[in-house]
This record gives structure tokens, C-alpha cells and sequence, in this order.
């Protein structure tokens, strides 16, 4: 391309405190810059600054080869950027995949997948939200800048009934795509502050339970079909670990129930202790809330609290329900049940060591008295204490052949006495705060 020019460009100085402009005679020549489709991607421009000044043909081909080898070498380096680029995504969706089969929870699993969203598309807030059983949306996760996330909330807690690119998905079953969302046929009319969305739906068993959205909140963005397929990719993600999660707390409610249902048959042997395993395990639950024990650490005890006598299958019914005295033969045989448990469990690759340790020592004393191994102190495992104070306060009110029943406040004078001796003090101590805080014993 060629033309020639008096004033296409004006030279411009500065003398004193006048200023003045001149125009200049130049000639201009650009090759177009073209990538290997024919794309334009720029232009090539020389300006010779001569008056009738003109290029002759063998400048023009030089230039046009000069533009052939600088389009190839652009377009090489795009395509490298965008392999680079590509190669930074891949490698992050895995890094996202191995994370999410490690979380548990819808909350976790898409905070940690909108934080990649957000990373890779450059949007300004993310939102994961779920179906409720009137099919009702519920926010679930929300990311990215704060005050987007303050209007997208907003907007979102107005109205909870599916409408917009949320509505749009699961009235579809498909992802939607809104470049210009202020003129999108669907949009919400109470979010003005959305110029560009998109949204994915989420499935599980084949049914949409949920939608995973990307929101520009500041400028009017193009959608690329990369962009598409990357929130596509990750609601593909995050769709397969809650399907994941979602067995895994079925397997996990499965399992409690039939430790819970297993502890009841122990005790069904003992027709006077009716009841006693429920009872322990609320009051030892409690107590290790009291102590902030973690959530596996609760769960570890009440497991240890349903199988605390398994070992008991191995005891004769007539020592087990005997009504009178015990003999000194008996009473070893009735001790060995704590060892017998742990035995027992050991072949159980599912049973923590945890909850083996509640079975093998909740009969240690802290004075060093009890049984199987005569430990004493801390090094009683904890979960050991925490459930050895459950259990002994329960015995002590519960009616027995042997016994009546203590009233609530005899026990705790009963736990008071102890307390250093064969239980743990500090255990006593948050279990009779558990008691008042209850209502079942006075300050």
C-alpha cells in the first residue's frame, strides 16, 4: 500500500515561547501482516520523510518478504504463548482434580474449584449454587472481589426462585452464555452490575442439582469457546467429587449405623444394661465436644463407645449374667474382654487405631489400677479418659441386680472423689460442666 502525503505529518518544536508546526512531504508504504488462515493481524508501515520521494518496487518486495517472515515469527509466538498458556491450565485442572478427591463437603469442594475459575478466566466472581427439595436455589459458594460478591448475593438471596443464567440452566439442562448480559433475552432485571456470565449446570445420577457461574462485574467481556470448555471441564469436576462425596457419606452412614446397631446387640446379652449404650455414647459425645475435640476425634470416640464391649462375646452367659458375686476366676474372664475387643478389631482394617484404644483401656485408672496393661496419667490415650468418665457416671445411675440406682447428683459427689485417683480431673471437671450446662445438676 502506497501513497503520498504534504501534511500527513507535522513536525512540531519549541523555540522560546512560540510554537509552530510544518508540514512535511513523506511517502508511506505497509504490507499487511497475515497469520498462516489468511487472519489480518496487523500492518507493516515504512514513511520515507523526502519531498517526491518515492519507493521503488524492489523496496516494496523486500518489505513484503520483511512482513511474510515477521507474520510467521508472530504467529509462532502466539501459538507458543497459547500452548504455554494451555499447558498452565492443563496442568492446574489436574492439580484441582487430585485436591477435590481428597474434600468432602459441596462448600469445600466449590470454593476450591472456583478458586481455579477464577484464576484461569480472569472473571471477577464465581458462585456455585445447589437445588434444595422444593427446587429452590441455595447458595453454596461464593468467590472473587468482595464487593461483587456483596451485589451477587444480594441479587441472589431477593430471589430464590431459578431465573436468570441460573433459571436458564436448569430449565435447559445446558451451559449459557451471555457476552452482553443487559441485552440477553433472559437476564435478571435486578442485576445491572453483570456485563458478562456464563453458567454450567452440575449433575448427579443424570439430574441437574446445581449450577456454577462466572459473573464480570467491571467490563464487557468476548466468551471464547476455551472459556466454555474450561467451565465446562470443571463443572464436569466438581460434578464427579460431589458424586464422590455423596458415596462416601453413604458408605460413612452405613457404616455408623451398623456399629450402632452391632453395640445395641452386645448389650442385648446383658438385659440389665439396657439402653446403656446409647446412653454412653450421647453422654461421651458431649463431653469431648466440652473438651474441643475435633470432628474425627467425636467420631472416633462414639465408635469406641458402641464397641466398647465387643470383647464380650467372648464371656460365658453365666458369668456375664450373674446376679451375685463374682469370683476371683470370673472376674479375670470378665477383664479379658477389653483385650479380646481390641483383638477383634485389629482384623478390621476399617477401625482406627483410635477407636481400638476406647476398647483396650477404658478401664485404665488414672492411679494406675485399672486394667488390661495398668497404665496411668496422660498416658491413658484420651479418647480412653474421655469415655472412661461417661461410662462409670452411667453405671453409677443405673439400677443393676447388684445395686440401685444413684441418684445424678450422688454420681457426680462420686466423680468428684475420684477425680485423680482413678479419673481424670480435668475429664471430671468438663464432664460436670456438661452436667449443669444440662440442667441435671445445679451450680
Amino acid at each position: 500500500f502506497f501513497f503520498q502525503a504534504e501534511d500527513g505529518i507535522r513536525d512540531t518544536s519549541v523555540t522560546g515561547v512560540q510554537t509552530c508546526a510544518l508540514p512535511i512531504s513523506h511517502t508511506y508504504l505497509g504490507v499487511p501482516l497475515l497469520d498462516p488462515d489468511g487472519q489480518l493481524l496487523g500492518v507493516l508501515s515504512v514513511n520515507r520523510l523526502a519531498q517526491d520521494a518515492q519507493f521503488g518496487s524492489g523496496e516494496a518486495q523486500a518489505l513484503t518478504l520483511l512482513g511474510q517472515a515477521a507474520s510467521v515469527a508472530y504467529a509462532r509466538a502466539r501459538a507458543l504463548e497459547d500452548a504455554q498458556r494451555a499447558a498452565r491450565q492443563f496442568e492446574q485442572l489436574a492439580q484441582l482434580s487430585a485436591e477435590l478427591a481428597d474434600l468432602t463437603t459441596p462448600q469445600e469442594i466449590g470454593q476450591r474449584a472456583l478458586q481455579t475459575l477464577l484464576v484461569l478466566s480472569g472473571f471477577t466472581v464465581g458462585t456455585v449454587v445447589m437445588l434444595d427439595g422444593q427446587g429452590q436455589v441455595q447458595l453454596s459458594v461464593l468467590a472473587g472481589h468482595p464487593e461483587g460478591q456483596a451485589a451477587t448475593r444480594r441479587v441472589l438471596d431477593a430471589a430464590p426462585a431459578p431465573s436468570g443464567l441460573i433459571g436458564e440452566v436448569l430449565r435447559t439442562g445446558r451451559t449459557q452464555v451471555a457476552s452482553d448480559y443487559q441485552a440477553w433475552s433472559a437476564r435478571r432485571a435486578d442485576a445491572p452490575h453483570v456485563l458478562t456470565g456464563l453458567a454450567a449446570p452440575l449433575r448427579l445420577d443424570g439430574q441437574v442439582v446445581g449450577v456454577v457461574t462466572l459473573l464480570h462485574l467491571t467490563q464487557q467481556v468476548p466468551v471464547s469457546a476455551s472459556l466454555v470448555s474450561l467451565l465446562d471441564t470443571v463443572a464436569h469436576r466438581i460434578s464427579q467429587a460431589l458424586d464422590r462425596a455423596a458415596t462416601v457419606e453413604h458408605l460413612h452412614a452405613t457404616r455408623e449405623a451398623a456399629l450402632h446397631t452391632l453395640g445395641r446387640l452386645l448389650e442385648s446379652r446383658d438385659g440389665d444394661t439396657f439402653g446403656h449404650t446409647d446412653r454412653v455414647t450421647t453422654l461421651a459425645v458431649r463431653l469431648g465436644r466440652q473438651l474441643g475435640l475435633s470432628e474425627a476425634q467425636v467420631q472416633h470416640l462414639r465408635w469406641g463407645a458402641y464397641l466398647h464391649d465387643i470383647g464380650k462375646i467372648g464371656v460365658e452367659d453365666r458369668i456375664l449374667r450373674k446376679s451375685g458375686p463374682l469370683t476371683r476366676g470370673e472376674r479375670l474372664s470378665i477383664q479379658e474382654h477389653v483385650e479380646v475387643g481390641d483383638q477383634l478389631l485389629r482384623e478390621e482394617v476399617f477401625i482406627p487405631r483410635e477407636v481400638r484404644e476406647v476398647v483396650r483401656h477404658h478401664h485404665e485408672r488414672w492411679d494406675g489400677s485399672g486394667y488390661p496393661d495398668g497404665l496411668s496419667g496422660t498416658d491413658i490415650p484420651l479418647l480412653a479418659r474421655i469415655f472412661s468418665v461417661a461410662d462409670v457416671f452411667d453405671a453409677l445411675i443405673s439400677a443393676r441386680p447388684y445395686k440401685l440406682a444413684w441418684s445424678v447428683q450422688a454420681a457426680a459427689d462420686e466423680l468428684r472423689e475420684q477425680a485423680g485417683k482413678k479419673l481424670d480431673p480435668v475429664v471430671v471437671q468438663a464432664f460436670l460442666t456438661v452436667l449443669q450446662d444440662d440442667g441435671l445438676l445445679g451450680g
